[in-house]
């Protein structure tokens, strides 16, 4: 194999560099532009609050004591760097008002609000309150049973219920069948709802005592049918006629109807 000879050519050193034969200095701090000036520390690191001078500190704007640059609109939190804006007033001054355009007299209405319909009056309620009420006994309310001497014990219902064929019984007053519940002394008078509530606030046939003496009761058409026979069909479930029955009792210990 022959030999080679390598031969490496050196190359001349250019004029310029990177396109430009500016001079450039390679100083700490000199020619330094606007991002290398902000993170550059002052030229001053031991100055502090303790170190100025107070008589010659008016001065201190003339002899610009850092490098960085002045700006005319403040130093740090005291400048106002914010679009100022210009004030409009958008109503006149209490001055500028015209005080003789406005009328002199002002016609009274012949009514309140120009209007003559009546108006409800609200009655003041004087009854106390729930929490003003004082017991001076204490009233112990509780399901009422009837005992038969060491036999069985049944509940007394808070409306008697009266099981017939059809109910024949007429109210003393109206002379009409009564519907729903109604009252009866000993099986022999009859009041129906209506009558009852009329002769209680004012009594005509019955005095206030008699009417004491008077019992709820109704016909059982809501809980079986007879269809005339004494057979009965029945309408509602026995649980739940049981269970009706005894909230009613209860119920009655509270509420005298």
């Amino acid at each position: 194999m022959e030999e080679f000879n390598y031969i490496v050519k050196k190359r001349e050193q250019q004029k310029i560099c990177f396109g430009s034969g500016k001079f450039r200095d390679i100083g700490l701090k000199s020619g330094m532009n606007s991002f290398m000036r902000y993170y550059m520390p002052e030229d001053y690191p031991s100055t502090g609050p303790g170190r100025y001078d107070v008589l010659s500190a008016f001065k201190g704007i003339a002899t610009r004591p850092c490098p960085k640059s002045f700006s005319r609109k403040g130093y740090g939190g005291l400048g106002r760097f914010a679009i100022s804006i210009g004030h409009t007033e958008d109503y006149p001054a209490p001055c500028d008002y015209n005080v003789p355009s406005f009328p002199g007299k002002v016609r009274e209405q012949k009514v309140p609000f120009g209007s003559t319909a009546k108006r409800k009056v609200f009655e003041a309620n004087r009854n106390p309150g729930p929490g003003l009420y004082r017991n001076l006994t204490a009233i112990r309310r509780r399901v009422i049973f009837d005992h038969s001497f060491g036999g069985s014990v049944k509940l007394r219902l808070g409306v008697e219920i009266k099981c017939c064929k059809r109910n024949t019984d007429i109210c003393g007053v109206c002379d009409e069948n009564p519907l729903g519940d109604y009252w009866h002394l000993n099986n022999r008078m009859y009041l129906c709802r209506n009558c009852m509530t009329s002769e209680r606030q004012r009594p005509r046939k019955h005095t206030k005592k008699e009417l004491s003496d008077f019992r709820k009761i109704r016909d059982c058409s809501m809980i079986h049918s007879h269809e005339g026979t004494d057979a009965k069909t029945w309408r509602m479930h026995p649980g739940v006629i049981q269970k009706w029955c005894q909230k009613e009792a209860y119920l009655s210990s509270y509420f005298k109807d």
